[in-house]
């Protein structure tokens, strides 16, 4: 049995190879039972959430992820998600490895928006305009600048300065421009793809913002719970649906599921999901002003990173 530490795991999925792992994976398939989802009171009061996410293909690979995620970790300076896979034989249920589970998730989170984005946003898109700061934030931009061309990418966060640090940290490129901004509204407003990475449980995209006639690609990654929302119900509105898969984000993704319980759209609006979006005959619909891809994670995708990590080293 292996270990697989966040270093390693960086450097066997780079973000291309993970991009066409997860088309191919997704056309497989597999099995994916709904994740279980406790809250996990703290003594101050806080809610952590443990998550358990196992997925399975038959005669192949079975991995499971533990996940807990920590508001207050930024208070003894650790990153607010933990977690932990194990990959397994589906067959004899030997463990084959054991892996850091952040990055792998950062990887194919960030990957799983960037496959979605091949397919979604259009094909000339230049800018980009990523709200939040956190750890996924750096890899979502990164996956993202490997299916489209962009030149200028903006970097909002509620604190100036983490989005200040992680321009600098990703700004080598001298023909990228990447830099922090003040103004989210403005940046929305002009960019081609927009991707939200935050914990927010109130809107922080607008579509007040978005009065430029032009078509625009919207990446929702942060909100898992039905009590976390980062586009208004006027994005949600204006906006051809898809998602990662339909079981997660009809039951968990609160982007979506507030906005049917207000009225706003149904469940018919959500227009397809990974599943369907990979297969050659798939064809976007385009009748509203922009796409809108919203993500809640899925097991599937963990194993198809954690395969694709463990095969390409036994192939050394």
């Amino acid at each position: 049995m292996k270990y697989f530490d966040a270093e390693e795991l960086s450097s066997l999925l780079p973000y291309d190879e993970l991009i066409c792992a997860l088309k191919d994976g997704f056309k497989e398939g597999g099995e994916v039972p709904l994740r279980h989802s406790h809250q996990i009171t703290t003594k101050t009061g806080t809610e952590n959430n443990l998550l358990l996410m196992p997925c399975w293909q038959q005669g192949g690979m079975m991995g499971l992820k533990m996940v807990m995620v920590c508001p207050d970790n930024h208070q003894v300076g650790l990153e607010s998600v933990q977690s932990t896979y194990i990959l397994s034989d589906a067959t004899t249920g030997e463990v084959k490895a054991i892996m850091n589970g952040d990055e792998l998730t950062a990887r194919r989170t960030a990957c799983a928006s960037a496959l979605a984005s091949s397919l979604l946003s259009g094909s000339k898109s230049e800018s980009l305009l990523m709200m939040g700061t956190g750890k996924i934030a750096g890899h979502l931009i990164r996956a993202h600048q490997k299916v489209r061309k962009l030149k200028n990418i903006y970097i909002w966060g509620r604190r100036f300065e983490q989005a200040e640090k992680l321009a600098q940290k990703l700004s080598i490129d001298p023909t990228v421009n990447i830099e922090a901004v003040n103004d989210p509204e403005k940046y929305a407003d002009i960019s081609d793809i927009i991707s939200c990475a935050t914990l927010a449980k109130e809107p922080i995209l607008k579509g007040k913002w978005l009065k430029e006639n032009k078509h625009r690609h919207i990446d929702l990654v942060g909100g898992y719970t039905y009590g976390m929302r980062e586009a208004d119900n006027e994005i949600i509105a204006n906006s051809d649906i898809y998602v990662d898969t339909f079981d997660g984000a009809l039951s968990e993704a609160g982007d979506i599921l507030q906005p049917i319980d207000q009225g706003i759209i149904t469940k018919d609006d959500v227009k397809d999901d990974l599943f369907g979006m990979v297969k050659d005959t798939f064809i976007p619909d385009l009748k509203k002003s922009n796409t809108l891809f919203k993500s809640v994670g899925t097991a599937l995708e963990d194993l198809i990173a954690a395969k694709l990590a463990y095969q390409k080293t036994n192939l050394k």
